[in-house]
């Protein structure tokens, strides 16, 4: 997985198993505007309001975008499933599911479960849907030291605006997750809008350092799921001496940095043990967050459905439900 300077590595979900590297050119090495990202919990007026979607299915919602940072669009767009015990006066938690490179929002829903479990726990499940980069295939503009003119945490941040405006959200319990690219913008979404999602679960991301450096303002909880024998994300990473432009941190150097960052003073500590999976966590955190690893033995590039047995939705929503937005953060 070898780059120049001038090009940088993306990653394809459109198989989970069958990832493929295409190369997206770089246009500058200057870092994306923040302006107008909301990167704190906002009140939320869709209490009460009927929602215009039918509870129990899924909608496609364009919204305006930003088109300076949005490569001339003028509309972006996701997808929203309502749970079916939908009433419209009870907060719901939010999950953003986050596709990987030349994937999209509807292969986020069908490989994800998120909308099923939705449905059982009565949460809104979102999948925000990437731009098209230089190779014509969605992605997220969130690896490495790299302007696309595509501001992706501003479409986040306007994405929560709407659901907050139409919908009874609780603004203290939204979270993210995603696979492959989406698993790195997951990771970026922590050092960018950590004061207003409470907890992140990337997997098999592409974590490059930003050229910000990474700096959430709170201890952030983080659940990260990756395979030992990944050959696009590599386990080990990708060092500087081999790419210094598109170097990527080894996945146990990722989370021990988290780890330092939540002020946690003991683990990493296995906590789960079996043939081809163990879990592990970092523990005593400042805030009562935590940091949780699941290494799967030998896996490759892949979303995995089942983690020792559960689901791994099932799993992110276990995770989610014990980190809500602490109020140090409110």
């Amino acid at each position: 997985m070898l780059t120049s300077c001038g090009t940088a590595p993306q990653i394809s979900d459109r198989s989970p198993t069958r990832a493929t590297v295409p190369i997206v050119a770089a246009t500058a090495t200057i870092p994306l505007s923040n302006s107008g990202v909301v990167n704190r919990p906002v009140v939320t007026t869709g209490c009460g309001k009927a929602s215009s979607i039918r509870p129990g299915s899924t909608a496609d919602v364009a919204i305006a975008a930003h088109p300076a940072l949005a490569r001339g669009k003028v509309t972006r767009s996701y997808l929203v499933h309502i749970p079916a015990g939908y009433i419209g006066n009870q907060l719901q938690a939010v999950v953003l599911v986050f596709h990987g490179h030349g994937g999209d929002a509807a292969g986020a829903e069908s490989s994800s479960g998120f909308s099923t479990l939705a449905d059982q726990h009565s949460f809104l499940a979102v999948y925000p849907q990437g731009l098209l980069g230089d190779d014509g295939l969605p992605f997220w503009a969130s690896i490495g030291p790299i302007d696309y003119g595509i501001d992706d945490a501003l479409f986040v941040s306007d994405v929560l605006n709407k659901l907050q405006t139409d919908f009874c959200v609780d603004p203290h319990r939204i979270y993210a997750t995603g696979f492959s690219n989406g698993g790195g913008m997951s990771g970026f979404l922590a050092c960018k809008l950590a004061l207003r999602i409470a907890a992140l679960a990337p997997i098999s991301g592409n974590y490059y350092d930003l050229p910000s450096g990474c700096h959430p303002g709170r201890p952030v909880p983080i659940l990260e799921i990756h395979g030992t024998a990944d050959p696009i994300v590599p386990y080990a990473g990708i060092p500087p001496s081999v790419n210094p432009v598109w170097h990527l941190p080894a996945i146990t150097q990722w989370l021990q940095d988290w780890a330092s960052r939540d002020g946690c003073t003991q683990g990493p500590v296995v906590f789960l043990q079996k043939a081809d999976v163990t879990g592990e966590q970092w523990l005593h955190c400042n805030a009562n967050t935590a940091v949780l690893h699941y290494r799967m033995e030998g896996e490759g590039h892949s979303l995995p459905s089942v983690i020792g047995g559960q689901s791994t939705a099932a799993i992110l929503w276990g995770f989610f439900q014990a980190h809500p937005l602490p109020n140090s953060a409110r």
